[in-house]
């Protein structure tokens, strides 16, 4: 027995020696070894990562030709060619050359098709994963990743998002192309609908645009999920958090957990997650429990996610993706309100009336079905989508109703939406004119209502249909780059018929509105909307380009029929907003250093600003709007692993209140944002640690004069500067766990957000955070 044991263990010996091996080393440009790179064998999708001196080894089933791929962040990614024979090895050393990613490398796919920034003759901004996952080091927030790109306004640090805009405008929120904001009912909820965790990029395409349909006046952000990228059948990744005020940590403490599993099994590839994440009471910077009101401290928020791609044949593939968000908030504590301008209001313990306000629940599935050259040079894209959301707002005693027994109320908004997109692209050639036609037809219906919790309805169900084809034309030509799109907007909205919610002040009996029976019937929107761009590349020192775009968006729809006056459908004034955006910029790359910059104006004759009525109200002003502004970036090496970055982004609005041509009246801070600067240094050392400094500025805007009573109403309070610093490391302490750090507000700055300063009222002048600290810890097996 023990010999035939030793026979078995010299025969696995031996078949195993008969598989050819391939090892080395890897270094940069400088002899430094490079540790974790990415070893990755292209005929067999198996791989391997080099240790902390930058050796690695791999193991080939058999003798023949191979192709030997090593890549890492930070790095040029470059493939080896290698043959070897069996109980051979082979000794292959690799040097890595250090790269800055050019902007021409970089691929968007927000725009329907694969792009590089070249043939994009307009202005584009993209997280990768890797600032997502640095950014998100401060915060429990994807709202406040968003903040260092240049033109979208800082966080409310709030569940609502309200006016966090993209150059002054509404912009449409997409996951993987789905539409997350509700048009019809503008809620402000849209940005916080997903974990960080499941982001792979996120791509912002500024101006307005058309191309996703309803509500981007101010362009689109689009939150692309992860993509199964391991060779491997199975891959594991998990996450580890704690994070707290170090200002007074007592409460504060929240944690969190993320499991990744991912793999590649034959045809199938497959990515998945489930996060939980739960937050402690927020401090400001004295150390004092701010208001929970709109909060996100005492949170609770569930993530699940999950994408399979399978391949059909070379040519065809199916993918399926499922996405599930939730937050609530269950707090102890309850609003003491301050004065505006003079003290904050604060968080005292105490119990809230309401149910735990956040978002309920946001589900979205996709399949995608695609086929490379369904004929001839066209390739053909079928996406059909399901969104499913449900947001919660605040108990408010403004729902008082004594005649029905209610001391007060808070409302929700549900909204489903359900599309199809049929998307062809024909390439063509004609000489050494090149490009391709993007043709298609979207259909969505979108069903959104807005209803008190116990059951009053203050908005009715309104159901949207929306037929529009399209087309968009890509022209290259030597070092240009023309585009040109139109599409048609067909939308038809069916309401019901419906009575207006009577509202009360507190304690009297008499209603001060509502209570208007509204006759129902068809709202139809036609409209044609168009593009043009041009893209000159020659010089990589300067690319110009120059564009036009349209937009098309109802100016929200819900919030018009919930304060209507007419007894009818057909008399409320809802017409749509046509708003045109032109802009001229450039990209620009001297060596290591990369420069962009757009200027841009924003025109529309209908305008969708909000004014507060003396009863407390909102009323739409369709005066003409005007927007306008630039934006400016530049990213360098100053020195070797050592990179600076700035950015300025200004934006101002007018409104033609008398309808004349003459742009007098300054728009609020609900719209445009103060000027804001984003300067950040970051340092890497041999892809083992990293650190990360920012500074963010955001200035003054004082545009508006207080009434005589010495108030501001809603959105013209005076906005004051100040200052925020935060601070993200990462240290890879194996090849397969990673720790991270990140503190937010670093020297503890006493400020208000925005959204406190503008909103001019007693209830949201709530401090900002104080210092907090975020630790986490990653294993990847």
């Amino acid at each position: 027995m023990k010999h035939l044991a030793l026979l078995c263990l010299l025969m696995a010996s031996l078949g195993y020696a008969q598989q050819p091996i391939v090892n080395g080393n890897v270094t940069d440009e400088h002899n430094i070894s490079v540790p974790y790179v990415s070893v990755l064998v292209k005929e067999t999708q198996k791989g391997t990562t080099t240790g902390n001196n930058g050796d690695y080894e791999i193991a080939l089933p058999k003798d023949g030709s191979y192709t030997l791929q090593f890549s890492a962040i930070g790095y040029e990614t470059i493939s080896k060619k290698i043959n070897v024979v069996s109980s051979s090895k082979l000794e292959l050393n690799i040097i890595l050359n250090e790269t800055l990613e050019e902007l021409n490398e970089v691929v968007i796919t927000s725009n329907r098709t694969r792009e590089t920034l070249d043939e994009v003759p307009s202005s584009v901004s993209v997280l990768s994963s890797r600032q997502v996952q640095t950014l998100a080091q401060t915060s429990n927030s994807v709202a406040d990743v968003l903040t260092e790109i240049p033109g979208i306004a800082l966080s409310t640090n709030q569940t609502s998002n309200v006016g966090q805009t993209l150059r002054g405008r509404n912009m449409l929120v997409l996951i993987d192309g789905i539409p997350q904001s509700t048009p019809l009912r503008r809620g402000g909820r849209d940005i916080n609908t997903i974990d960080p965790s499941t982001i792979e990029r996120i791509e912002v395409i500024k101006g307005a645009t058309a191309i996703y349909g309803n509500g981007a006046d101010g362009g689109i952000l689009n939150y692309i999920t992860k993509k199964p990228k391991t060779g491997k059948k199975i891959e594991s990744t998990t996450t580890i958090g704690a994070e707290g005020s170090l200002v007074d940590i007592d409460n504060t403490v929240g944690s969190n957990i993320t499991q990744t599993f991912a793999g590649h099994l034959n045809k199938i590839k497959y990515v998945a997650s489930g996060s939980f994440r739960q937050t402690g009471v927020y401090k400001d910077s004295d150390g004092v429990v701010m208001s929970p009101y709109y909060g996100l401290g005492e949170t609770s928020q569930y993530s699940l996610f999950g994408k399979i791609d399978y391949s059909i044949t070379d040519k065809q593939s199916i993918e399926l993706m499922y996405n599930y968000f939730s937050s609530n908030q269950d707090t102890q504590y309850i609003a003491q309100l301050g004065e505006y301008g003079v003290t904050p209001t604060i968080g005292v313990l105490g119990e809230d009336p309401g149910e735990d306000q956040g978002n309920r629940y946001n589900h979205n599935v996709q399949l995608t079905y695609d086929y490379e050259q369904i004929f001839k040079n066209t390739d053909f894209r079928l996406n059909l989508y399901l969104q499913d959301f449900k947001t919660v707002y605040g108990y408010t005693d403004s729902f008082y109703d004594p005649n029905l027994g209610y001391d007060g109320g808070q409302s929700s908004i549900v909204s489903t939406k359900k599309g199809a997109r049929f998307n062809f692209k024909t390439s063509y050639a004609f000489g050494s004119v090149t490009g391709d036609l993007l043709y298609g037809l979207d259909a969505l219906n979108d069903n959104t209502s807005q209803l008190l919790v116990d059951g009053r309805a203050w908005v009715p169900e309104m159901d949207m249909k929306n037929l529009a084809p399209y087309a968009q034309l890509k022209t290259l030509y030597g070092n240009f780059v023309f585009k040109a799109g139109i599409r048609f907007e067909n939308i038809k909205i069916d309401i019901p018929s419906y009575i207006t919610l009577e509202r009360y002040n507190l304690g009297e009996t008499t209603p001060n509105s509502g209570g208007v029976a509204i006759e129902g019937g068809e709202l139809d929107y036609n409209a044609t909307t168009f593009n043009v761009g041009l893209k000159y590349n020659k010089w990589s020192v300067f690319k110009p380009f120059v564009s036009f775009s349209q937009s098309f968006s109802i100016a929200d729809l819900g919030r018009t029929l919930r304060s209507a006056t007419e007894n009818t459908v057909s008399q409320i004034n809802s017409e749509a907003v046509i708003a045109n955006n032109y802009e001229v910029g450039f990209n620009s790359r001297l060596g290591k250093t990369r420069l962009s910059g757009a200027y841009f104006i924003s025109t529309s004759d209908l305008g969708s600003t909000y004014s507060e009525t003396e009863s407390g109200a909102f009323e739409i002003l369709r005066q003409p709007e005007k927007v306008y502004g630039f934006e400016l970036a530049l990213d360098t090496e100053l020195l070797r692993n050592l990179d600076f970055g700035t950015s300025v982004s200004y934006t101002e609005g007018k409104i033609d209140s008398q309808d004349n041509g003459n742009y007098n009246t300054y728009m609020g801070g609900d719209r445009i944002p103060p000027i804001k600067t984003v300067t950040y240094l970051a340092y890497n050392w041999q892809n083992k640690f990293d650190v990360r400094l920012s500074y963010i500025y955001s200035g003054d805007r004082n545009k508006f004069d207080p009434n005589d009573n010495g108030d501001y109403t809603y959105g013209k309070g005076s906005v004051e500067s100040f200052n925020i610093v935060n601070l993200t490391s990462h240290y890879q302490l194996t090849p397969s766990t990673k720790i991270g750090l990140g503190i937010r507000n670093l020297f503890n700055e006493d400020y208000y957000n925005l959204i406190a300063q503008w909103a001019a009222r007693d209830g949201d002048y709530i401090k900002a955070n104080g210092t907090q600290f975020n630790l986490s810890l990653t294993v990847n097996l």
